[in-house]
């Protein structure tokens, strides 16, 4: 902010017969406020920057000699000493001169005719006004900052340069996507102001800016955070319709993205038409509702739920009964910080589908995050192994990461000649449920899973320990194996994971 010095100030109409008797080398002092000291008590209670305004009645000075009194006026770096003179103080005492000299402290006389009011009603709005326009302008730079293409981390980047807080900018959700704090902000330290701020756009609430801060803010500095609000919610519209002709321009791509029809070089030549470059981050969404009944689709619901996928970094399409989501930004972003904003539209999803269309059953395969164009096809393989393996072992949601070994698992998922590759004692066991409409192949992956506890295993299945010990023994029979072997558990084990990924 432009802080007016003491010689600004002294161009003021009200002070055109005023007179400098000391101090001159001060008048350029920034000047911060006015008040009256005719209480010698007030002096404790300056901060800097001020002018005072005095008739010198004992009061204002009380036991303290002229000398002592500039001193501590000194001490508190005020901007002048402003004395009214009448017939009890017919001139400025010689002491209050010389001290004022010797500390740069300019000492005025008013004389007797003008108020103290009207002094301190000039200097009081002029002092506002200065402020006032101070604020203007850091709202014209806000909007200008985002009409030059800024983003919502330079946003709030700029704002903590002014407001002493920690400012953060969350989704609808209240989860945290982009947060800056000042210097002056301390997390240890009490917290003293919060302020939330909605910003709504297209009727809804987009997000929220919120201010914590140390200290209580004055109006000024809340009108700031308002106006970035209300500028964000106009960037907000402005993406949405960008996102929108996005969308619809990059429809193909996906088509032919999702349906691994591009070789390299055309995936990397069509993601730069669209300003996608190395070095950007990536990661891939598939999703399926899965009807309970034959008779029921699942289309419907899939092009309801892309009414909730965020309009910004976000790109969906919809092949047959799979929602695929490509999320995509500039720069590399830590994958933690891409795993959170994907995760966090996941989630809506799954509770949007839980709620109105209960019947279908929700699965999301997530890709590993990568930084390199060429990568966007092994993304998409990896999302749809994430989603095959989750729908086999009913997980709603799985990282493709998080799978560990079990990767390996997933991707054969894909293999014409899986069956080959089926221990021949699974696949017996299969032929034999689907001939004779038994549970052998299921009962015996949550033997294996439970270690061969036969009561653990039974209570897993609501069974019988009796029922549980007779099956066992039928599977040992019609698959023809021992269990007592590891590696023959061991074989048995992954054999049935991987004819549970084939597709049925």
């Amino acid at each position: 902010m432009k802080q007016l010095t003491l010689a600004e100030i002294l161009e003021l109409d009200i002070f055109k017969r005023v007179s400098i008797q000391a101090g001159a080398a001060g008048l350029s002092h920034y000047v911060s406020g006015i008040t009256i000291a005719e209480d010698p008590d007030l002096i404790q209670w300056l901060s800097g920057g001020e002018i005072l305004l005095t008739s010198l009645y004992a009061a204002s000075v009380g036991p303290l000699s002229y000398e002592r009194y500039i001193d501590l006026l000194a001490r508190r770096d005020i901007s002048a000493l402003i004395i009214k003179t009448s017939s009890r103080l017919p001139r400025i005492p010689e002491e209050i001169l010389e001290r004022g000299n010797a500390h740069k402290i300019p000492i005025i006389e008013l004389p007797p005719d003008i108020r103290f009011f009207d002094v301190v009603s000039s200097v009081t709005r002029v002092l506002l006004e200065n402020k006032a326009q101070y604020y203007i302008e850091l709202q014209n730079n806000l909007s200008q900052l985002l009409a030059s293409g800024a983003h919502e981390q330079d946003v709030l980047e700029y704002l903590v340069r002014y407001i002493p807080a920690q400012i953060s900018l969350t989704d609808p959700e209240k989860n945290v996507t982009h947060w800056a704090a000042s210097a002056d902000y301390h997390s240890k330290k009490a917290v003293a102001d919060r302020i939330t701020l909605p910003i709504m756009c297209m009727g809804e609430v987009n997000g929220y800016l919120e201010a914590v801060a140390n200290q209580y803010l004055d109006e000024n500095l809340e009108s700031l955070l308002k106006s970035a609000a209300n500028f964000l919610a106009v960037f907000y519209l402005k993406k949405y319709y960008v996102a929108e002709i996005e969308q619809k321009y990059i429809s193909v791509f996906l088509n032919d993205l999702f349906h691994q029809n591009l070789t390299e070089k055309q995936l990397e030549e069509k993601a730069a038409g669209y300003g996608w470059k190395n070095g950007d981050s990536f990661l891939i969404v598939s999703i399926q509702a899965d009807p309970s009944k034959e008779n029921e689709k699942s289309d419907g619901a899939l092009l309801e739920m892309t009414r909730l996928i965020p309009k910004n970094d976000y790109y969906f399409y919809i092949q047959d009964d799979y929602l695929h989501i490509l999320y995509h930004t500039q720069g590399q972003l830590p994958p933690e910080q891409l795993y959170s904003s994907v995760g966090n539209t996941v989630s809506i999803l799954k509770r949007y589908m839980e709620k109105l269309h209960s019947s279908l059953a929700f699965f999301a395969g997530i890709s590993s995050p990568a930084f390199q164009v060429a990568q966007l096809t092994k993304l998409v393989q990896e999302a749809s192994d994430a989603l095959q393996f989750g729908k086999v072992f009913q997980n709603n949601i799985v990282k493709y990461e998080d799978l560990g070994a079990l990767r390996m698992l997933a991707s054969y998922s894909h293999r014409e000649n899986l069956a080959q590759i089926i221990p021949p004692a699974v696949l017996k066991l299969a032929e034999y449920d689907k001939a004779n409409n038994t549970q052998y192949l299921e009962t015996l992956d949550s033997l294996l899973g439970n270690n061969l506890n036969l009561s653990k295993t039974a209570k897993e299945l609501f069974i019988h320990y009796k029922t549980m010990l007779h099956r066992m023994d039928r599977i040992c029979q019609i698959a023809e194996i021992s269990l007592d072997d590891r590696q023959t558990r061991l074989d048995i084990e992954l054999g049935v994971k991987l004819y549970m990924l084939l597709p049925k």
